[in-house]
This record gives structure tokens, C-alpha cells and sequence, in this order.
């Protein structure tokens, strides 16, 4: 797995679904959300790293959008601006979220994808519904599963109880759980 750090944003996985994020119309990036998040909930086997990295990376834009937000997803240790999506060893290499107004949000910035660094243009997505909080929590709690590849390579690791909290950490972002989608 290419990871460079224990935030949402720390892996190729993460940073690819930025880039992606940035290809498509406003309109189509909180459909490509909703599907990161679905592909790991309806997984119901062995969930693959690159799945499990990309559900995180979509909660933590999620988390950052929810109302009453001022720049990120609060204590996760992740989306904002100068947390793990920023400068942190977790970061993007200098891409962050941020409040794009209207209760959009929006990623910028350099990112490492491949081993290569991609300049990301200014990516918003709109404001989420209030039902993809609770999708959002089912996704994590399915990445921190027993049958999960990410999980199982984090614990082999040293930074696996960081990795750990910081999941945790976005998952208290999102609140409780909300309507099933």
C-alpha cells in the first residue's frame, strides 16, 4: 500500500479519489462520495486496502461539510487545513479541506498519487444530505472490521494504534449515526 501517513488523506488510494474528485462536474463529485462509501459497506467478504483508504478519504470530506464546521473534521487529526491533510506526516503533501461556502467543500493542493506529486485544482463538492453521515460511519466501521485489509496492514504496522484514532476520531466527526441509505 502506498502510504506516507495515518491520516484520510495519508495513501494513493485517497489520493487518487482526489484527482478523480477534480475530473469530474460539480455535479457528479457527491455521487462519486456516495459510491466510495457504498463499495466498502456492501462489500461483504474481504474488503481490499485501496477500497478501505478510499471510504476513509470520502467520510473525512464528508465530515468536513457537516454544518457548523469551520474547517475540517474537527479532532480527527485529518481534514483541515494544516492536519493531516495538510502539512502532517498524514497529508497530501500540502492538500488540504476547507469550507468552500454555502456548505460546500472543497480540496486543493498538491497531492501524491503513484509516487508522483499531481497539482489539484480547487475540487468542491456540495453539501452532503444528512443520510450520507450515517453511510459515512457504517463505511468506516466496516474499514476497522475484523475482514478488512486495511485494518489488518495498520496493525502490523507501529503507527497502527495512530492510524486507529484517527479513524476514530473522524468517525466522532461524523456524530451518530444517522438514516440508513
Amino acid at each position: 500500500m502506498g502510504t506516507w501517513g495515518t491520516g484520510p488523506f495519508g495513501g494513493d488510494a485517497a489520493a487518487d479519489l482526489v484527482v478523480r474528485l477534480g475530473a469530474l462536474p460539480e455535479n457528479r463529485r457527491l455521487f462519486a462520495v456516495r459510491t466510495a462509501l457504498a463499495d466498502a459497506v456492501e462489500e461483504r467478504w474481504y474488503l481490499d486496502a485501496p477500497e478501505g483508504e478510499t471510504a476513509v478519504a470520502a467520510a473525512a470530506l464528508l465530515a468536513a461539510a457537516r454544518p457548523g464546521r469551520t474547517g475540517g473534521a474537527g479532532g480527527t487529526g485529518g481534514a483541515e487545513r494544516g492536519g493531516a491533510a495538510g502539512t502532517e506526516s498524514g497529508g497530501t503533501g500540502g492538500a488540504g479541506v476547507e469550507r468552500a461556502g454555502a456548505g460546500a467543500v472543497g480540496v486543493a493542493g498538491p497531492v501524491v498519487c503513484g509516487g508522483a506529486t499531481v497539482s489539484v485544482p480547487r475540487c468542491v463538492i456540495p453539501q452532503p444530505p444528512p443520510e450520507l453521515t450515517g453511510l459515512a460511519v457504517r463505511a468506516l466501521d466496516r474499514v476497522l472490521a475484523p475482514d478488512s485489509e486495511l485494518a489488518e496492514l495498520w496493525d502490523e504496522s507501529d503507527s497502527g494504534p495512530q492510524w486507529r484514532a484517527s479513524v476514530a476520531g473522524l468517525r466522532a466527526a461524523l456524530g451518530p449515526v444517522a438514516q440508513r441509505v
